[in-house]
């Protein structure tokens, strides 16, 4: 991994984290509200860990284009 794929995951990871709170708290207000949980724990973690692939992705293609 060079020095911008290196980059480029660390700015994926904070948009997965920012990604996996939102979702935490929506299910958090949901749960709140109705009594119930509107997403599973395991869809949740793997939200977050898809998200920061996918900005990783993103980011690493869009720096080849350039």
């Amino acid at each position: 991994m060079n020095e911008n794929e290196s980059h480029n995951w660390k700015k994926g990871v904070f948009f997965g984290f920012y990604a996996y709170m939102l979702i935490t708290a929506i299910n958090y207000f949901y749960y709140s509200v109705m009594g119930s949980a509107l997403f599973s724990p395991g869809y949740i973690f793997l939200s977050g860990i898809a998200v920061a692939f996918l900005f990783e992705f993103i980011f690493n293609l869009k720096r080849k284009r350039l």
